[in-house]
């Protein structure tokens, strides 16, 4: 079983991103962080930690396209945030 997550924090990096994300990905967020926090395993999230980081990064799909990507570290059982971005960039620079 995964973590539990109950809350969210966010870094700056992500609010900027945030603030210039199309608005049917800021629609989709919603969505996906009411899931997050009901049941971080939701299979449409594709919930999964990243190899070789630590603190250890987290990342799940915002859209059912995986186009768009949430990733974050966990302090306790709050997320932080770290990016919002397109897939192919987060696989670039998660954090």
């Amino acid at each position: 079983m995964g973590p539990v997550i109950t809350g969210f924090d966010y870094t700056e990096r992500f609010r900027r991103e945030l603030a210039g994300a199309p608005p049917e990905v800021k629609e989709a967020l919603r969505a996906a962080l009411t899931k997050a926090t009901d049941n971080a395993q939701a299979g449409a999230l594709r919930f999964h930690a990243l190899h070789g980081y630590r603190p250890k990064v987290f990342k799940f799909d915002v859209m059912p396209n995986k186009a768009w990507q949430v990733s974050f570290e966990l302090d306790g059982s709050t997320a932080v945030l770290l990016r919002l971005c397109t897939h192919k960039e987060m696989d670039r620079r998660p954090r």
